[in-house]
């Protein structure tokens, strides 16, 4: 690295410094990311076993795993907050990477079941507004960290649903039914092994226990889901 890049890199880590945006003090030069401080990322509340399986069973999926949990202003939902509302879609990239190195870690013999990664796509509109899908960055960590090959091609939303903050589990069943189906131009021969749908949050369960539904109607391959966190009170 020249010189001249080392100066300019200091000068914009002077004028532009990295801030943990959890605690908004200044990141560390040796932190391993851009967003969180190590010691507040380590600290951060781990998903529960019984949990889990709890979830598999509830969305019907022959795999699931979720990495932590996401309580009211903890701050996994800073995280999210930043990674829907604010921008930040790279943050979704980096927990899709922390995700994907805790399965190799924890579930290399699930993962090997798994050949591809299909995020848990957003209507049309939405997306436009929102300028992303976060849940499509996630994937994108997760091609980076497994090496699972990243398919955007295989299911979309086919209609408009109301955010499902607020509505009851029966509400939350109905709003998403029907709402997923497979793209017109999709070859279900180019899908071998199994598909890992996921997605940024789990509540209910019922958003991604939909896509899972359209994909078992349509493939006949294991179905797996990956969240970077599940809800809890």
């Amino acid at each position: 690295m020249s010189l001249l890049t080392l100066l300019k890199n200091d000068l914009v880590d002077f004028v532009f410094p990295k801030i943990c945006l959890i605690t908004d003090e200044r990141l560390p030069e040796d932190n391993s990311n851009s967003f969180i401080k190590d010691e507040v990322l380590h600290g951060i509340e781990k998903a529960d076993a019984d949990d889990l399986v709890l979830l598999k069973a509830k969305i019907n999926s022959d795999f699931f795993f979720s990495k932590f949990v996401f309580r009211h202003e903890n701050e996994v939902q800073t995280l999210i907050h930043f990674l829907k509302y604010k921008g930040f879609s790279s943050i979704g990239t980096f927990l899709g990477e922390l995700l994907g190195e805790t399965i190799k870690e924890k579930y290399s013999a699930e993962l090997s079941r798994f050949g591809c990664i299909v995020p848990v796509p957003l209507f049309r509109t939405k997306e436009r507004e929102r300028g992303y899908n976060q849940s499509a960055f996630i994937g994108e960590g997760l091609k980076k960290s497994t090496g699972l090959e990243l398919r955007n091609d295989i299911v979309f939303r086919r209609r408009y649903t109301q955010s499902q903050t607020g509505l009851s589990y029966n509400e939350r069943v109905e709003n998403v039914k029907d709402a997923f189906d497979i793209k017109s131009d999709f070859s279900p021969e180019s899908v071998v092994n199994g598909i890992l749908v996921v997605d940024d949050v789990v509540t209910t369960g019922s958003t991604i226990k939909e896509v899972i539904r359209t994909l078992k109607e349509n493939l006949n391959v294991k179905i797996g889901a990956l969240s970077v966190c599940i809800a809890k009170e």
